[in-house]
């Protein structure tokens, strides 16, 4: 898409963050807000007389953007009063060259000048002053935690600066002895790419000096941009926009050039998602490129078969959430893989930010007891909590606050709570020897059950399809009921534990994975055949008991948490060994993937929760941006089109067909057309469905 409407050179660019609008500032004086999946422009321009304007950024919550103009004035304008009076930052005695909020949204920094100020984002009062570069400051980056920022001049440096007390805290001298133009934070880390004369360099400001020269251009580097993922960086030089991998272990560095612009390109930027870049040009267009086909830039890892190695990959960006005061004892995560939640021995439930790690709310209070179990509903909505004070909560995931009253029924500490796929019913189970079956909407016990054990339930789990509940515990035994009449589904399977801590059925449904352990101590984790009742693989590795165990969304991987403080990584298939995860300090309790398959979150009685980036490891992780499965399932139908949370279109919907669009056992069913018989062809997809849209080869599946 190229979006034309600009009278003079675009300098520079901005998403917002549901990456929907895109911002743009220009010579011609105004800023420009565009809607990227039409190319419309959402608002008349934005202008405060002020002269060219040449940079512009979006707030966190994407209610304001900021702009900053040559004449030395920064402007904050409110999009929901777009063309009122905006507030002006005056402090600037010089053109203001970069403008930046912090990813927390607390902070706002400007640069002009020698200087960059530091401004109070709510208020827009000015919080400090940078001083220290002996030439003009061109760049800015946050770091991810909104703990620091960087600072690129003229003067051939880069100034890490304490944002909490506006002190300089490290400087790295550029070995290249060229200006600074471009800078960016890898994402979870303190090191920083620079745009650097026509070279990108890779900085460890903490360390002085440590810079690696990561590529060579035609022309001075004048913006650059990591992806969210730290894999991917975009750069703009000359005429042209390129796409390089970033440096990583066993990995070939690579590039493509993106090229269409006909004048100098100003910026170019990553959308939020990865999926698209955003390039601005002193030819006066914007462009928008598809970079979901980034894979022809990222060059297969080299094949690694030493664990220790592929582990210090993962191990090397593993991020740390702290803000439980006790034992973390369970931890999941939402199905769309925004949010993860944990509960703890702190009588709380926390709710997490999985790319920003940052608490979305407050804790969650009302349990009197330690919280051993919590599961997010399949459709985002819900988390429900059990715990040692014998009851069950329910949550709302939005806004924290809670359904109804506790529900109550059992007569010993509650250990695990698990929805059904369709959210209908949830099962718990419990210390007083059952698991028992909770009608969500009414909060009250099922009429089927409850369901009893010959010792204390330590695990629970249901099926795919819903129709099997699963449960484990003190009595060693794996025990199966049909949910639908609470009877036996067929005899327990036969374990060598002591204690089963942990099961989970594949996401086929056909297998079923346990963790715990024997009397002596010793782990054992096991893979069993449904329909067999036989054990079909033993995972060898953890030195002492398994307290979880959950298949990745596809089924391809298990992790695992044990009393040995590790977290590991098996190949479903065959067991092996993949991953060995060092960095708690205490019993691992809880583990479960990120649904997109690039993390795994675990949580440990030394009160802190991992998150694991997998990505560190390509070649033996294979992720997607999008798995068409799971976007559908969370659409919602918006114009026709059937729309996922991130906006994006996944599937146009003709009017007399949305009747046949509804929910069935938490899945969203889609039309289907039977290829085999269907012989209306064509290249265009409206004059094909009107052609005979009422042929019956036209069904719902």
């Amino acid at each position: 898409m190229t979006l034309i409407g600009h009278e003079g050179a675009v300098k520079s660019l901005a998403y917002s963050p549901d990456g929907r609008l895109l911002a743009s500032a220009s010579t011609d004086g105004t800023v420009r807000v565009w809607d990227v999946r039409t190319g419309e422009e959402m608002i008349s321009p934005l202008c405060s007389n002020d002269g060219a304007v040449s940079s512009v950024a979006f707030s966190p919550n994407g209610k304001n953007v900021v702009s900053g103009a040559e004449n030395g004035t920064a402007c904050v304008w409110s999009l929901s009063d777009a063309h009122g009076i905006p507030q002006r930052l005056n402090r600037h005695s010089g053109a203001v060259s970069s403008v930046l909020y912090s990813p927390d949204g607390s902070c706002l920094a400007s640069a002009s000048l020698n200087s960059a100020f530091l401004w109070n984002a709510e208020t827009n009062q000015e919080r400090a002053v940078l001083t220290g570069h002996s030439g003009e400051v061109h760049a800015l980056a946050f770091s991810s935690d909104s703990r620091l920022l960087a600072t690129g001049s003229e003067d051939q440096t880069i100034q890490i600066w304490d944002i909490a007390t506006g002190k300089p805290k490290y400087t790295s001298c550029n070995p290249h002895r060229k200006p600074i133009y471009s800078l960016g934070f890898l994402p979870h880390s303190q090191k920083v790419a620079a745009g650097s004369g026509d070279d990108i360099i890779l900085c460890k400001p903490k360390h002085g000096k440590n810079t690696v020269p990561l590529h060579s251009g035609s022309g001075p580097v004048i913006s650059i941009d990591p992806s969210s993922d730290g894999l991917l960086l975009v750069s703009a030089y000359g005429n042209s926009v390129c796409l390089s991998t970033l440096p990583q272990p066993r990995v070939e560095n690579s590039s493509v050039v993106l090229d269409g612009h006909t004048e100098t390109v100003r910026a170019a930027t990553f959308s939020h998602n990865g999926l698209y870049i955003a390039s601005a040009s002193d030819d006066r267009t914007i462009r928008i490129w598809n970079a979901s086909g980034r894979a022809e830039v990222q060059p297969a890892i080299a094949q690694a078969t030493d664990i220790e190695a592929i582990s210090a990959l993962i191990m090397s960006d593993s991020r740390r959430l702290m803000g439980h005061r006790s034992s973390v004892r369970s931890i999941t995560v939402s199905p769309d893989g925004a949010v993860i939640v944990s509960g703890s021995d702190d009588h709380s439930v926390s709710l997490w930010d999985a790319r920003t790690s940052a608490e979305v709310l407050p804790p969650l209070l009302g349990h009197t007891g330690s919280v051993h179990s919590v599961a997010i509903s399949s459709d985002g909505r819900i988390v429900a909590s059990g715990s040692s004070d014998n009851t069950i909560r329910l949550w709302d995931l939005q806004t924290g606050k809670p359904f109804g009253k506790p529900m109550q029924g059992h007569s010993s500490e509650v250990k695990a709570v698990v929805f059904s796929p369709n959210t209908l019913w949830l099962a718990s189970g419990s210390n007083d020897k059952t698991v028992r079956i909770w009608d969500v909407a009414t909060q009250k016990s099922s009429t089927v059950g409850p369901l009893f054990c010959d010792d204390s339930v330590l695990t629970v789990a249901v099926s795919p399809d819903g129709r099997l509940i699963a449960a484990g515990g003190v009595d060693g035994r794996i025990s199966f009921w049909c949910s639908q009449i609470g009877q036996p589904a067929f005899q327990h399977l036969p374990t060598s534990l002591s204690h089963v801590n942990s099961i989970m059925f594949s996401p086929s449904g056909e297998q079923i994975v346990s963790g715990g352990w024997k009397r002596d101590g010793e782990q054992c984790l096991g893979i069993w055949d449904i329909s067999t009742r036989m054990q079909v693989a033993t995972l060898t590795g953890h030195s002492k008991g398994v307290n979880s165990a959950v298949y990745s969304l596809d089924g391809r991987f298990i992790g695992t948490a044990s009393d040995d403080t590790t977290v590991r990584i098996w190949n479903a298939q065959t067991g092996e060994p993949i991953a060995r995860m060092a960095g708690h300090r205490d019993w691992v309790q809880s583990v479960a993937f990120i649904p997109s398959g690039r993390s795994i979150v675990s949580c440990s009685d030394d009160s802190c929760i991992r998150i694991w980036d997998l990505t560190g490891a390509p070649g033996v992780f294979p992720v997607s941006d999008s798995d068409s499965t799971t976007l559908l399932h969370f659409a919602t139908l918006h114009n026709g089109w059937l729309q996922a949370p991130t906006g994006e279109l996944l599937v146009w919907v003709p009017n007399e067909y949305h009747r046949y669009l509804y929910e069935l056992e938490g899945s969203r069913v889609v039309i289907r057309v039977d290829n085999s018989s269907l012989k209306i062809q064509g290249t265009s997809w409206a004059s094909c469905w009107h052609a005979d849209s009422s042929d019956p080869r036209f069904h719902a599946m």
